[in-house]
């Protein structure tokens, strides 16, 4: 499951890595196991929180106030982040795509797929004494890192000087971010809109307008994804959220070109095959789309989505021993569920 740093990152400076590879890795298959047997607490500690907030560099009158920056950061969802990647994973797989280094930290990047869809999170280690731990964390569906997001909520926790004029930025952009708290979306793009240019340009703010967006409409969304890639073009999150939200669009070029920018940013995910497999499918090319199902197979038969389809279209083809020994494989894959290969025999008779 784990590929080891890859050559397109024998660019990045490995010397002074806090974390070794090994450790790295074992830290890898730690969390791997964890999640596949439902457990998600090692995901829910591996932030060292005084590291975390180190890193914030904010100025905030409460940086120094750990009981209410823990109480905060519980709020915000930081010891639950295990949680939530059980939940995406849920019918698929959680899986650690690489370990490399960057800026002489070891980094792990962890990829998340099942039923909520797909995520992927740039986890940045340290080393505190002898346990491996989590300075930040960079969420793909969100577009930045756990610190930059934490950074901007301690701040807003602080009482404006009532004495002290508002520029339209701060008067406007405290709107916005209100509104996206309390998920009134229509709210947050009219404050978006009175932002000037240089600060919808802002990457933050235009990051949140794109999430905002999303909610909204898919007209909104495709327009704002354009904007942001003309902005920000080697940033990976627009890509992916096109993913999860063109699932069943029929504009496949758009749809296509996501993937494999997104395959390029991620220095090559083989699982996103199985995109390429359904888009083949969507166009009637059945030949080269069960030739991405085999490649994502042939990686991880674990991935019960893709071992579902490639079972499905053997059947279909009369490919049955192919078909049984494909599910034979799922079956010995940590964590596979007994109850689907069950319905999935039920919906083939032919199998038995």
């Amino acid at each position: 499951m784990l590929m080891a740093a890859a050559s397109c990152f024998q660019t990045l400076s490995a010397q002074n890595a806090a974390v070794s590879p090994s450790e790295a890795e074992k830290l890898s298959m730690e969390l791997e196991l964890s999640i596949s047997k439902g457990n998600p607490e090692v995901l829910n500690h591996l932030i060292y929180l005084p590291e975390f907030i180190a890193r914030t560099k904010s100025k905030s009158p409460i940086i120094d106030n750990m009981d209410t920056l823990t109480k905060i950061a519980d709020g915000f969802g930081l010891f639950h982040i295990g949680n939530g990647i059980l939940d995406i994973s849920k019918n698929g797989c959680f899986q650690v795509v690489h370990v490399f280094v960057k800026n002489e930290e070891t980094h792990l990047l962890l990829r998340a797929f099942g039923d909520e869809g797909l995520n992927y999170m740039d986890v940045t280690l340290i080393k505190i004494k002898d346990s491996i731990r989590a300075a930040d964390i960079f969420s793909y569906t969100l577009g930045e890192s756990y610190v930059q997001l934490f950074s901007y909520l301690i701040a807003d926790q602080t009482t404006p000087d009532a004495h002290t004029s508002m520029t339209a930025r701060e008067k406007y952009g405290n709107l916005f971010e209100n509104a996206i708290a309390h998920k009134n979306y229509a709210a947050a793009k009219s404050a978006f809109e009175k932002l000037d240019e240089r600060t919808q340009n802002d990457r933050h703010f235009a990051i949140q307008y794109l999430l905002v967006c999303k909610e909204l409409n898919e007209k909104l969304f495709r327009k704002s994804a354009d904007r942001f890639i003309s902005l920000f073009p080697d940033e990976p999150t627009p890509y992916l959220l096109m993913i999860n939200e063109y699932t069943d669009s029929k504009d496949f070029g758009v749809y296509g070109m996501a993937i494999d920018k997104l395959d390029t940013l991620l220095h090559v995910d083989p699982f996103l095959n199985y995109f390429r497999g359904n888009v083949e499918m969507k166009l009637g090319n059945t030949r080269a789309g069960l030739h991405f199902y085999q490649v994502v197979f042939d990686y991880d038969p674990g991935i019960w989505q893709n071992t579902e389809k490639l079972v499905s279209y053997k059947v279909v083809n009369n490919e049955l021993v192919q078909a049984n020994e494909a599910i034979k494989l799922y079956t010995r894959t940590p964590g596979y569920r007994k109850e689907l290969v069950d319905a999935l025999y039920e919906n083939y008779p032919a199998l038995k």
